[in-house]
């Protein structure tokens, strides 16, 4: 069988491994803890998943006139031929002819 097991799992189950063959000789915690492991790059920035729609989101958020800028072209849209076709869509009704 062919098993695809992640890095981290992996190194988590030696380090179970291990921990069973610790003995009072060998036991000690560093600060309270058993294992200290850096996981993430502190040489990179923290990259956002969201992609550009987050970028576009934080944008909107954060900065007054864009957010007045886009509430404005919302207001343009919905009144548009296109905006009540799509809003119809949206809420299931069938567009007005």
């Amino acid at each position: 069988m062919n098993f695809n097991y992640s890095d981290s799992n992996v190194q988590q189950g030696r380090d179970n491994q291990n921990r069973t063959r610790e003995t009072p000789s060998t036991f000690a915690t560093s600060s309270g803890a058993e294992d200290i492991r850096q996981t993430t790059q502190l040489d990179k920035p923290r990259q956002r998943m969201a992609g550009q729609v987050g970028n576009r989101l934080l944008e909107y958020m954060n900065d007054e006139d864009e957010k007045v800028r886009t509430e404005e072209w919302m207001k343009m849209f919905e009144l548009s031929n296109e905006g009540k076709e799509f809003n119809q869509a949206k809420m299931g009704g069938d567009p007005e002819v």
